[in-house]
């Protein structure tokens, strides 16, 4: 596998052309290097594949992205048309968990208002899920999703059958031929952040450390698999245990779902934070400290109270942790 790091400039989005990327990828990795890719990713062939895309029945499929709209249809939003599907499409590829970066995000990256991910989640309660094709990122090989510039703006290009295809390049494989940006929030489950959605559906979401794209919610049913944007207040309720993003500080715990409730004590940074609910930017949490891996020590405590989990400007301040510890055993 040939591993892409943002060439000088960044990866390739909407909003930066992936002439220009490629043309900084031949000078840091040789022009051999990206024409073995071109011709291995050029023999393109039908959609014919087990577990490829198979397109939902659109009403609203045409032959371009673009259409003529009324000044009426200008002032009310409306779905836009499913475009064409590219010429060729390659074969379905799941992309290996190796080339997905950015599982555990860092303190500072912005993770937005939630995640784009599969529908339907149950087989993550099934005891054999790390075989389900969802898992990780396997579902990408079964999804197909649009790409625009901007909302209403240009067709920009495709993720479909686990590539992503750009109109007039060679298709790229997500995790073979560059590294895609997902996040690990639920465990055996990789998801793209939504950094923003707008009343009208429109969406961007983040799929390289430095690449975004729009795309339209009622696009996320295109693909054999229907997606769904999941917001963080549904998704952060059923973890097993959470932290806070900035290592190595306490946190105050409140009595109340508000800054100026009473403190009721500091979460030093070796606790166990289990959620409990939601109330606007507020959680309820058990918290168990200190802790020791899922060992509580002998002089710890157990008390609940109510945490911010998000700042004043929506910003995450937690994240989840993948371990579980049910029963907290004592020393």
């Amino acid at each position: 596998m040939i591993r892409f790091t943002p060439a000088p400039g960044g990866w390739p989005s909407p909003t930066r052309p992936l002439a220009l990327w490629m043309a900084s990828l031949s000078v840091m990795l040789g022009t051999p290097a990206l024409g073995g890719i071109m011709a291995r990713a050029g023999a393109a062939s039908p959609l014919s594949s087990p577990g490829a895309v198979v397109l939902a029945e659109h009403p609203g499929a045409v032959a371009s992205a673009s259409r003529p709209r009324s000044k009426q249809a200008e002032a009310t939003p409306i779905s836009p048309a499913v475009p064409a599907l590219p010429t060729a499409i390659p074969n379905a590829v799941a992309p290996p968990n190796s080339g997905i970066i950015g599982l555990n995000p860092g303190p500072t990256e912005d993770l937005g208002i939630g995640l784009l991910q599969p529908q339907n989640l149950t087989f993550l309660d099934n005891a054999a899920w790390e075989d389900s094709p969802l898992a990780y990122g396997r579902w990408l090989r079964s999804m197909a999703l649009p790409l625009y510039t901007s909302p209403n703006g240009d067709l920009w290009g495709w993720l479909i059958n686990g590539w992503l295809i750009i109109e007039g390049y060679e298709p790229i494989a997500i995790g073979q031929d560059a590294s895609f940006s997902m996040v690990e929030a639920q465990p055996g489950l990789y998801s793209f952040p939504v950094l923003e959605q707008q009343a009208d559906g429109w969406l961007r979401f983040q799929y390289t450390p430095a690449g975004s794209a729009w795309a339209h919610i009622d696009h996320l049913s295109v693909g054999s698999i229907p997606l769904a944007v999941r917001p963080w207040e549904a998704i952060l309720p059923s973890a097993s245990q959470i932290r806070f993003r900035r290592h190595g500080l306490s946190q105050s715990l409140r009595l109340n779902p508000s800054s100026s409730a009473s403190l009721q004590s500091l979460v030093v940074p070796n606790s166990r934070i289990r959620p409990l609910a939601i109330e606007g930017d507020w959680m309820r949490v058990e918290v168990i400290q200190p802790v020791q891996g899922c060992t509580a020590l002998p002089i710890h405590t157990t008390e609940e109270g109510w945490l911010r989990w998000r700042d004043e400007n929506q910003a995450l301040l937690v994240w989840t942790v993948n371990t579980d510890c049910p029963v907290p055993a004592t020393e």
